[in-house]
């Protein structure tokens, strides 16, 4: 696949327009990038190496420059509704807004791109593979269904407002090689309850979590007085970053479970403070279940030799278990129904436990 540039030109008044492929008979997705949003359409026809192009709207000329997808003949186009995209990590290359649900990331791909995934509303689950080190500006700007998404080990550098509009993310774990945090990355994520950064970081940018209301309970940030909130500068922004770095200082089994290398050995080590909770009456267990790359024998370490934190509420009232039904880890993926995983979760169990005993699920 290839990007093809269509320039503008506002002496050309036709309808129609000839662009040089660099392939001859390449074939053309229309799913052109970027004028969905404003409702243009387009005929393609390509004879060896000319692309010609011929608006169907009502609107005629060409003063806006746009960017196309090509692919060589041995090359399969993804069905025009096809709901899976596959990313090549291309400059100007943005997955077609209205279809994509489910992404995969090439594996020659280690930067996702300016604008990559942008205004994806209907993309719900991300897993980005290991050998992506960076994400750039506003790469997921806008994906308000997005609910989990796992982060790559080797991430670097996440951008400005890489995550700017995320609504429905719900828990971010970064990975300890992030070094950067652009400003407004994730601007606006209301249902973000779980942020976890690592201690090595390096530069954390402006607002970062701003309006994410459901994150900071101890440290928000103000406003200048007088202003209105979507104009105004937000300050003390130094005092919340502060924050999301020192928040489990003094919580060392939190910030264990709140780890992407978290084991069942790191769980034995830290046992004794099992039922310890930070100020929104989290346990490290509600951390750990809520932890993207958890796995099932370190929450059945942690239900067999401290099983009554399995009962903890926190400040909303969510158990543990509970945030364990809201992630999408793939140990779920065989069965995720409720009941299915609620059997398992009374099978970690210890196994002097009251017979027939309820525990408090939420």
């Amino acid at each position: 696949m290839i990007i093809v540039r269509v320039g503008r030109s506002n002496s050309n008044v036709s309808n129609t327009i000839d662009v040089q492929l660099p392939h001859a008979n390449m074939k053309v997705d229309p799913r052109h990038i970027d004028s969905y949003r404003y409702g243009y359409t387009f005929r393609f026809s390509v004879n060896g190496r000319t692309l010609t192009i011929t608006r169907t709207d009502e609107d005629e000329g060409w003063f806006l420059a746009f960017y196309l997808r090509a692919y060589l003949l041995t090359e399969e186009i993804p069905d025009f509704t096809s709901t899976v995209y596959t990313y090549w990590g291309l400059l100007h290359e943005e997955a077609p807004p209205p279809d994509t649900t489910e992404l995969i990331i090439h594996p020659s791909v280690n930067t996702i791109k300016n604008s990559a995934f942008d205004g994806c509303g209907s993309l719900v689950r991300v897993t980005i593979p290991d050998h992506v080190t960076r994400i750039e500006d506003d790469a997921f700007y806008g994906c308000h269904s997005l609910r989990y998404i796992q982060l790559p080990r080797n991430l670097e550098f996440i951008g400005e407002r890489a995550f700017y509009n995320c609504k429905s993310l719900h828990a971010v774990f970064l990975p300890p090689a992030v070094t950067h945090i652009g400003d407004w990355a994730f601007l606006n994520c209301k249902s973000l309850t779980f942020f976890y950064v690592p201690e090595g970081i390096e530069h954390i940018g402006i607002d970062v979590v701003l309006r994410c209301d459901r994150l900071l309970t101890t440290v928000n940030y103000r406003f200048v007085d007088g202003a209105v909130e979507d104009e105004a500068d937000a300050i003390n922004n130094d005092e919340v970053n502060e924050w999301l770095t020192q928040r489990y200082a003094n919580l060392p089994f939190h910030q264990a479970c709140s780890s992407i290398s978290v084991t069942p050995q790191v769980i034995l080590h830290g046992i004794e403070r099992a039922t310890e909770v930070d100020n929104q009456q989290m346990t490290a267990l509600h951390i750990l279940c809520a932890n993207p790359h958890v796995t099932r024998d370190a929450i059945c370490a942690y239900l067999q030799l401290a099983p009554e934190a399995a009962d903890q509420e926190d400040s909303e009232g969510m158990t543990p278990f509970l945030y364990l039904c809201r992630n999408d880890i793939a140990f779920l993926e065989e069965d995720r129904s409720f009941s299915s995983l609620m059997i398992w979760w009374y099978h970690c169990m210890p196994p002097q436990m009251e017979t027939g005993k309820k525990r408090k699920l939420g």
